[in-house]
């Protein structure tokens, strides 16, 4: 049995559905890193119904965490964005960003909402305008929230 190494590719033969579930499990930055992996996948990520930002770990020398989500967000091609989880801080992001990444989600028809607001500062913060108005949006949840404004009225909350 030495110096046998098998060398066939079954993940790629998965049936899409059940590939962009398993990669619907993996953190937004994990996905898309699958994009180099052969042509083939180079555009799969951009299916994945299910994104995942975290402030903490999505960060570069070349690119800001709100360049980052904005751009990953314009890229994706899901006909519906089942759910945006992003990890941030009001610290060193602004409303305007903020505003951007949720607008975006409305367009791509998003459906949950889960927004980790941390503050290492203590700063408040204040959702913008255009979260209160989302058609296609069932879920909206708020984790770790410090003090904020949030005046929701016919969105259910996730306990």
């Amino acid at each position: 049995m030495e110096g046998l190494v098998n060398t066939e590719d079954r993940i790629s033969h998965l049936p899409e559905a059940l590939l962009l579930q398993i990669l619907s499990l993996l953190p937004t930055k994990d996905v898309v890193a699958t994009s180099v992996l052969s042509k083939q996948w180079r555009s799969v990520w951009k299916m994945v119904p299910k994104l995942k930002f975290d402030y903490k770990s999505n960060r570069s020398k070349h690119e800001t965490f709100s360049g980052i989500v904005c751009r990953l967000l314009l890229s994706h091609k899901a006909p519906v964005l089942e759910s945006l989880h992003i990890n941030f801080s009001p610290d060193d992001i602004d409303a305007a960003e903020i505003g951007m990444w949720i607008g975006i989600a409305y367009a791509s028809q998003v459906r949950e909402l889960v927004l980790d607001v941390y503050s290492d500062k203590g700063s408040s913060f204040k959702f913008p305008p255009r979260l209160y108005n989302c058609e296609t949006l069932e879920t909206f949840d708020t984790q770790d929230l410090g003090p904020c404004t949030c005046p929701f009225s016919g969105l259910p909350q996730v306990p």
